[in-house]
């Protein structure tokens, strides 16, 4: 005979009970579990934070003494060992391990039981934790407290009551989340099993996990499609897998769910981002995803449920872990999930791009009627790009408060239609080559119309520009001021001489160069503006810009002069280097432009006639700075009245 026996010291209880158990959901599952095993129907939850307790009460076949010591007191009785696996009322039993009930000593330091069976007398007992703590560290046994006074305690015929008094108080006792951790737990609560759970009064429903309603995007497996169907939100896409295991046959039901935004299931003290594994109608596994390795930016916004009851096989080993809120994970059956989970993910996160952008369109264009005109205006191929484009937009995530998110959102719906529609100008620059402008005379003006509405946009954003400038240069009541303000700008912004002449475009060098021509050309000139003389091509012309200082007071035969001097000078520049001709050896057009106080210019119609004839010859203008903005203030204006009756776009981005 052997000398040697295993010892179990009561330090196990600590592992297994005090220390295995770290929420108040899990303790209220596994006595939720008991009721379910103990054939009861209905199980009532009273959470009493002014008296510092949480009741549980079950209808259930109740525990006479010897029960309570046998079974209940007795650490690791596994029921299914003792024939116990089905219950009288034909129920799959929840319980394995026998160590469950230890869940209460980490919630409490005081534990009341009180149970009866059928015809039976009520009996009970108190646990002291901290009393059994001292115990444990002693090394000595432990006994439970008998309750004299049973008739305290509220039990009506059969079932069971458990107190749990002097609450931990790092425990959440918030009813709201309870009720939602008990109803994403089991998957037995309610009317097809006849077993009901109520917590203060108001029984716990499987809506009360508080997804269903945010679930946009819906993958069912096995047989609930039906069920998790008439669940789920109004916005929903749906796909259907089997649910067949590849290797072993055996079948998954359940779903996986998308929802709008990733807060949505991260409410209060809660987090629903987690896809459950349930097995015989209680959870098993709290966390799928913790097992997958990815990090893909769509898992944030998944929620699930999967029953996968061949994991609590009653002729198989027990995969769940001691908590029972996990398994272990190099078991096969969990390795076949896993695989077979991550590869249906594979196929949802190419479903959640595709209709996470369908449902995003749809939900813009119904917030935003402006965007419907628009994607009215658009062929049935663009328009289904179109809103898969704007649905994108609900995708993004924006900072500030509510008002500042709406503005952001407009905002970058804005740019999405006119970023669009600029993309879209080459697809209809190589549909123009194809076009038999005879047989596709509609389709042919449609793309004419979409491109005048983008460049009236562009050049309506241009001409805004240009104004704000000469509103700016006009706004100056001082005339010698803004005189001076006008010589600073008139390089930067050639269109205020001439509309056309919008890119500037020249080499240092040959700046330089060109002045010193200038210069040479015109020695005599001692007014100072030579200092002013300007070098620019624009569009392939060469433009001579010479200031004269405001106040001054010139001679239409001297400026005359100095133009065709000018003029002279460049031709014979260009002659020498033909290399900087924008048409090798071909002399450009050239522009003289001077900008004056006062047009020296007569108010005789003969003489007038005389004077811009000679300036024609060499390509002169004579303009003052006054006339130049007040001009070009009136011209822009009215090229924006013109704009305002047919610019769409504008109108439909400016009425988001």
């Amino acid at each position: 005979m052997s000398n040697y026996k295993i010892e179990i010291d009561l330090n196990v209880l600590n592992h297994l009970g005090i220390g295995l158990y770290t929420n108040t959901p899990a303790v209220l599952t596994e006595i939720v579990a008991n009721s379910w095993d103990a054939d009861a129907n209905n199980v009532e939850i009273e959470i009493e934070p002014e008296n510092d307790r949480i009741v549980i009460r079950d209808d259930g076949h109740g525990m006479n003494e010897s029960d309570l010591q046998n079974k209940f007191l007795k650490v690791g009785y596994a029921r299914r060992e003792h024939g116990e696996a089905i219950t009288i009322a034909k129920r799959q039993c929840m319980g394995r391990k026998g160590i469950g009930k230890l869940a209460m000593f980490s919630l409490a330091s005081e534990i009341h039981v009180v149970s009866r069976v059928s015809g039976g007398e009520k009996v009970g007992f108190v646990i002291n934790v901290d009393d059994l703590k001292k115990e444990i560290s002693n090394n000595n046994e432990y006994s439970p407290s008998s309750i004299d006074d049973v008739d305290d305690y509220d039990l009506e015929g059969k079932g069971t009551i458990i107190i749990l008094k002097k609450l931990n108080s790092s425990i959440n006792r918030s009813e709201n989340f309870l009720r939602r951790r008990i109803a994403r737990r089991f998957s037995v609560i309610g009317e097809a099993n006849d077993f009901y759970v109520k917590i203060n009064g108001q029984n716990v429903r499987i809506e009360d996990r508080g997804f269903y309603n945010d679930i946009q995007l819906l993958w069912t497996f096995g047989n609930a499609e039906k069920k998790v169907k008439g669940l789920c939100g109004k916005h929903v896409r749906h796909h259907h897998f089997d649910g067949i295991l590849p290797v072993s046959g055996e079948r998954v039901d359940g779903f996986i769910g998308g929802v709008f935004k990733p807060e949505m299931l991260k409410r209060e003290d809660d987090n629903n981002n987690t896809v459950t594994v349930m097995a015989n109608g209680r959870v098993f596994v709290e966390d799928l995803q913790k097992s997958i390795d990815d990090s893909k930016v769509f898992n944030s916004y998944l929620v699930g449920e999967l029953e996968v009851d061949f994991f609590d096989d009653n002729k198989k080993q027990d995969m769940a872990v001691s908590s029972r809120q996990g398994v272990i994970e190099n078991d096969d059956r969990y390795k076949e999930l896993l695989s077979y989970i991550k590869t249906r993910l594979s196929e949802i996160a190419s479903n959640w791009t595709d209709w996470r952008r369908e449902i995003g369109g749809e939900a813009v264009v119904e917030e935003y009627p402006k965007v419907t005109e628009w994607l009215d205006t658009l062929s049935p191929s663009h328009r289904e790009k179109a809103k898969k484009l704007v649905g994108r937009v609900n995708s993004m995530r924006f900072s500030g408060g509510e008002e500042e998110q709406k503005a952001q959102k407009k905002e970058v719906i804005k740019h999405q239609i006119l970023a669009f529609e600029k993309m879209k100008i080459r697809d209809n620059i190589d549909d123009l080559k194809n076009i038999d402008i005879e047989l596709g005379a509609e389709k042919f003006r449609g793309i004419l119309v979409s491109i005048e509405d983008i460049e009236a946009s562009m050049q309506h954003d241009i001409l805004d520009q240009r104004l704000a400038v000469i509103k700016k240069l006009n706004g100056h009541s001082n005339d010698a001021v803004k005189e001076r303000i006008v010589q600073e700008h008139i390089y930067k912004h050639l269109w205020l001489i001439d509309p056309s002449w919008d890119h500037v475009e020249t080499s240092k060098a040959i700046e330089s160069t060109v002045t010193e021509y200038l210069r040479k050309a015109c020695p005599d000139t001692t007014e100072g503006a030579r200092f002013d003389i300007g070098y620019k091509t624009t569009a392939g012309r060469y433009l001579v810009i010479e200031l004269k200082k405001p106040g001054l007071s010139v001679n239409f035969n001297k400026l005359a002069d100095q133009g065709e001097k000018y003029k002279l000078a460049l031709g014979k520049y260009f002659e020498e280097n033909p290399g900087s001709c924008p048409s090798h050896g071909q002399i450009p057009s050239i522009d003289i432009i001077f900008l004056v106080d006062k047009s020296p210019i007569s108010a005789k119609s003969d003489q007038r006639k005389m004077q811009e004839g000679r300036l024609n010859t060499f390509n002169g203008k004579i303009l003052t700075y006054r006339d130049l903005v007040n001009k070009a203030q009136s011209a822009y204006e009215a090229h924006i009245q013109v704009l305002n009756k047919v610019d769409r776009l504008r109108r439909i981005t400016d009425g988001l």
